[in-house]
């Protein structure tokens, strides 16, 4: 990522707290866990690959940070136990959020919707808009899990949570459309303070 990109993005919204493993790791660990449920562990398939049948070079996706945003929320509303699970909102209020050739705010009136599942895992739904410095809107839908984290045990620390969403951006014909065509994965973080969370989005290369 360039360092006056760097510089912009910790001026905006100071240190984010990122929580999870790196994003790159991320895809990878998604891309493993399909062909595990083919039947063929991780190892395995490594090491067996291109040798069941010709394929050609296909080389892991690699990503890097398309922006990240600062959004500020009010406090959840809960809406309580459901068909699926229990289900509560968290209103959109506002933030920035800033990128390689695009910058703006968060617009209020957006919300994050939130299903806890039977087995613990929390579903989030969030639709939102951005609006660019040069006055473009952008509709984003950014859906994800969060599964919480072994609890400590036995001398061992807490395991943080697997925390990993994947946006996607409906953006006007023109100078932004670049985002209704690429493919991105992103995490999200508390914001300093509270009331607020950090949401890093990568592009997929």
């Amino acid at each position: 990522m360039p360092s006056d990109l760097m510089s912009r993005v910790g001026a905006l919204v100071g240190p984010p707290h990122a929580q999870g493993m790196p994003a790159a790791q991320t895809v990878a660990v998604v891309l493993l866990a399909g062909l595990g449920a083919l039947g063929c562990g991780a190892a395995s398939a490594q090491e067996t690959a291109g040798t069941r049948w010709p394929v050609p070079d296909v080389a892991p996706p690699k990503t890097e940070l398309a922006l990240e945003a600062y959004v500020t929320l009010s406090p959840a509303v809960e809406v309580g136990t459901s068909d699926a699970g229990t289900r509560r909102f968290i209103p959109i209020t506002g933030g920035r959020f800033v990128g390689e050739g695009i910058k703006g705010e968060v617009m209020s009136g957006g919300a994050d919707w939130q299903l806890v599942r039977p087995d613990g895992v929390l579903e989030v739904h969030a639709l939102y808009s951005l609006k660019t410095d040069d006055g473009a809107v952008i509709v984003v839908e950014n859906d994800g899990v969060i599964v919480p984290g072994k609890p400590a045990a036995n001398g061992a620390p807490a395991a943080a949570p697997y925390v990993r969403t994947v946006p996607k951006f409906h953006a006007p014909q023109g100078k932004y459309d670049w985002l209704n065509k690429t493919v991105f994965v992103g995490g999200i973080g508390a914001g300093a303070g509270g009331g607020a969370v950090v949401i890093r989005v990568f592009r997929v290369l």
